[in-house]
Parts: structure tokens; C-alpha cells; sequence
């Protein structure tokens, strides 16, 4: 097989993993990967795509990439975390396994890994990234459909069709579709959120502000983009995610800043040096107030929209109760216990962590009293055939990795800032816009960590991938 012919299968299989991305647990791929939840069809593609890379490009190349350096220490030191927890006095918890943890811990992370790697090792032109976008927005019109489905049926008929019911049965192993949120093809509505505030949304939101796309627009005004992000918000807002809208909150105050930035700069710049001193004293102020209004005005939207948070506007909710108990109320009372617990297993073991997948061996022990009055810490430890995660990647990595490796990691995701706030100072509307999505996934990936702790599940590594991708691609362009 010629050079030309394997990377045209190189690119097949690259844009078929592109395609698969919003279904995170089909059945065939469970059987496959024996796991339930993190399913994705997309990692058996990976798999594929890394011994193509492996055989048909120089091995020294695929590793040189600076942004790639630091995951690599972080690599290194969690697998020497997960080898030093042999020596840790570790609570011995039913039947699980230390060797079977790591494995676990070390395949979820190294999955992860490669879907950064082959990202960066891919995309090596201008025209493979356009092309990757394509695939992109194709990918999304299936999920749009299939969720406005499930809203229509789900909430406003109240009721799901046997043929929907089986479909999803193929599509997702949970099989489950809720009747008042969306799930799309995730196996829960939180990592449907997190599809879209991590990988469909950045894209559409840069797309949008910066007038650029893959597409032709339509009438010179409009682009596809624009469409699909007011889909993506309302796919959000209806899957109901707490952590998702908060994302999304954080997202749109960014947006707010940058506009209001520009709108500053171009007041002051039509008025006298006086008036111009009085606007930069008094407009930040008002832009201030004017976020703390719209911040309460979604907080109360949130209240009426959310069963389990009307009761936040609620002064009774606050009276002579502690954390946990007002928690509880809003059914975050676990999360909050979850964390705790790995912060005090990280002040336990703070240079080098427990080792991947072992903290769960800690819960109980760690377990602040409060969690021993409600019904799932206890299931957790006395019925549950799993072990307890702490649901926040960044405690997760304390705890896991400790230190060393929390740092290594938040290098990498500092490199890729300063990457994206270069593209922000360029006056090239491409760079720009890469720009944008770079920051706008750093946004949403430390929000979102405080609800989904998993390497696996692809979305940042690739997003955060192609934001890498276009640095390599413009510095090999200036060297020639």
C-alpha cells in the first residue's frame, strides 16, 4: 500500500470517529470494551487509528509535540502513583481488586491520552481541519433530531412510542428515555450536557461571533452554525443538567466580557479624555450590577424550570441548617460528600495520591458522618457490586495522583491558553476563532470537571486537540 492510499484510510477512519462521537455507550461496543457506561464507539475506532499512526509515520515525530510533553509527565506519574499504591496501607473493601483498579485506571487515562495524541497527529493541514469540521456539524444533525424527538414525545405528549423505546435500546446500554430530559445518545442526560457544552458548543459559539464557517453562507448573512447553536442550547436546557446550565452561565459571561471589552474600547475611543476617564470609572460598575441581575433572573428561571431546585428562593431553606442538610434538599448532598471524601484522602496522601481508581477503597472511612444518613452512601457501601468515584476531576486528580500529578495536567491545559489567547491577539479572523474555541472549552472543561471525572469520554481531548492542531499547522506553514 502507497503512502497516498494509507492516508486516505488514515482520513477514513479519522472522520468516522468524528461522526461516532455523540454516542457514548452503544451495546456493541460495551460487549467489546467490557464496560457499561463509558461505551463509545469512537475508542474502537482509536484503536485503529493509532496503528495506522504507528506504521505509517516516524514514531520519534509522534511524540515531539510540545503540547503533548506535558501529558506525558502526567502520564509518567500517574501510573507511578498507581505502582507506589502497592505500599499504601489500602482498606481491603468486599472483593475488588488494586490490580484490576489499576489496569482500569491506567486503559481509561491512556484512552484518553490518544484521542489527544491522535488529534494532534492528524490534523496536519488547513484543509484537514475544514474537513473535519464538516464532519463535524454532519455528526450533530442526527443528534438534533433524535433529541427534538424525545422532546416532543417525552415532554410535550408525555409519552415515548415503542419504536423510540427500542431504538434506544440499540443505541445507548442504560436504554433509558426520560420523560422530562433529553438524552440524545448519551447514557444520561449530564453527559449529553456535557457533549454540548464541551464540543458542540465552543464550536458553534466561535463559528458564530467570528463569521466563520465551513460552509457557504446563506444570502451572505447566515450560517449553519447559527442554527445549530440555538439547537445545542435548547438540547441543553432541556436535559436538565444543573452543572451543564452553570457551564453554559460561565460560557456566556465570558461572551459578555469580550463584547463588552469591544464596546468599551470603541465608547472611549469617540469621547474627550474627561468623559473618557468617567465612562472607564462608572461602565464597569454597571456591567457588573448588569451581571448579577442576569445571574439571579437564570437562577430564578433555574428555580421554576428544575423541581429539585424550587425551594432555592426560599428563606426557610437557609434557616438553622448546615451545608449538607440544604445540600440535600437540592439533591447535591452526595457530590458534595464525594468530594469531600477525596479531599481528605488527598490530605492523606498529598505527593503522590492513592493511585488511579483507588480512592474508592477510602469512602469509607473518609466519609464525612452526614453521609451515613442517606440512602445511596450506604448503598454504595454495603450493596453496591462498584466502588465510589469522587464525580470531580479535579479532586480526582489530587487524590489520584497527588500533587505532581495535578500540576503536570494543569501545565498542559496552561499551554493550550496561552495558545489560544496568541491566536486572540492575531488579527487573522482563522486564529481568532480557534482562539475562541480554546478558551471557551478551558471554560467549560473546569466547570465541567466538578460532574464528570472520567478520561474516557472524548470530548475535551479532541476539542482541546484541534485547538493544538492549528498552532502546529501555522508554525510549519511560517517555517516554509
Amino acid at each position: 500500500m502507497n503512502q497516498n492510499k494509507k492516508t486516505k484510510l488514515l482520513g477514513s477512519f479519522w472522520y468516522l470517529l468524528i461522526f461516532l462521537l455523540p454516542f457514548t455507550s452503544l451495546p456493541i461496543a460495551s460487549k467489546l470494551l467490557g464496560s457499561e457506561m463509558v461505551a463509545a464507539p469512537s475508542i474502537l475506532v482509536l484503536f485503529i487509528l493509532i496503528i495506522l499512526l504507528l506504521l505509517t509515520k516516524n514514531l520519534r515525530s509522534l511524540f515531539s509535540h510540545l503540547q503533548l510533553q506535558p501529558l506525558l509527565v502526567f502520564g509518567v506519574f500517574a501510573f507511578l502513583s498507581s505502582i507506589l499504591s502497592f505500599w499504601l496501607p489500602i482498606p481491603i473493601q468486599k472483593n475488588f481488586s488494586i490490580i484490576q483498579n489499576l489496569i482500569q485506571g491506567l486503559g481509561t487515562l491512556l484512552i484518553g491520552i490518544s484521542f489527544y495524541f491522535v488529534t494532534i497527529n492528524f490534523i496536519n493541514s488547513k484543509n484537514q481541519l475544514n474537513q473535519t469540521l464538516k464532519v463535524v456539524i454532519i455528526s450533530f444533525i442526527p443528534l438534533a433530531i433524535w433529541s427534538i424527538l424525545q422532546y416532543v414525545f417525552g415532554q410535550l405528549m408525555d409519552d415515548y412510542p415503542h419504536w423510540m423505546q427500542q431504538i434506544q435500546q440499540i443505541l445507548t446500554t442504560s436504554g433509558g428515555l426520560y420523560r422530562d430530559r433529553l438524552t440524545g445518545f448519551a447514557f444520561e442526560p449530564s453527559w449529553l450536557a456535557h457533549q454540548m457544552n464541551m464540543f458542540y458548543i465552543p464550536i458553534w459559539i466561535s463559528a458564530s461571533l467570528t463569521r466563520q464557517s465551513v460552509f457557504k453562507k446563506w444570502k451572505n448573512i447566515l450560517i449553519v452554525e447559527d442554527l445549530f447553536l440555538l439547537i445545542s442550547i435548547f438540547i441543553l436546557i432541556f436535559s436538565k443538567s444543573r452543572v451543564g446550565l452553570i457551564t453554559f452561565i460561565f460560557v456566556l459571561s465570558y461572551i459578555f466580557y469580550r463584547l463588552n471589552h469591544y464596546i468599551l474600547t470603541k465608547i472611549q475611543d469617540r469621547y474627550i479624555t474627561q468623559t473618557k476617564k468617567n465612562l472607564t470609572k462608572v461602565l464597569p460598575s454597571l456591567i457588573i450590577v448588569l451581571y448579577i441581575v442576569l445571574l439571579l433572573l437564570g437562577l430564578f428561571f433555574f428555580s421554576q424550570f428544575d423541581s429539585r431546585m424550587e425551594n432555592l428562593f426560599k428563606v426557610e431553606t437557609y434557616q438553622n441548617r448546615n451545608v449538607f442538610s440544604i445540600a440535600n434538599d437540592f439533591v447535591f448532598a452526595e457530590r458534595i460528600l464525594y468530594w469531600q471524601t477525596g479531599w481528605k484522602t488527598f490530605n492523606h496522601y498529598p505527593i503522590f495520591g492513592v493511585g488511579l481508581e483507588n480512592v474508592g477503597f477510602f469512602f469509607e472511612e473518609n466519609m464525612p458522618a452526614f453521609a451515613w444518613a442517606l440512602d445511596e452512601p450506604r448503598h454504595l457501601m454495603y450493596q453496591a457490586d462498584y466502588q465510589g468515584n469522587i464525580k470531580n476531576l479535579w479532586i480526582r486528580l489530587l487524590a489520584e495522583t497527588g500533587v505532581f500529578g495535578f500540576l503536570s495536567f494543569t501545565v498542559w491545559l496552561f499551554l493550550i491558553f496561552v495558545l489560544a489567547n496568541q491566536y486572540q491577539k492575531n488579527h487573522s479572523p482563522s486564529l481568532n476563532y480557534w482562539g475562541m474555541v480554546g478558551k471557551i472549552a478551558l471554560i467549560s472543561l473546569i466547570i465541567e470537571g466538578f460532574s464528570i471525572d472520567s478520561f474516557a469520554l472524548p470530548y475535551y481531548w479532541i476539542i482541546l486537540g484541534l485547538v493544538s492542531s492549528n498552532y502546529l499547522i501555522n508554525k510549519s506553514q511560517e517555517e516554509t
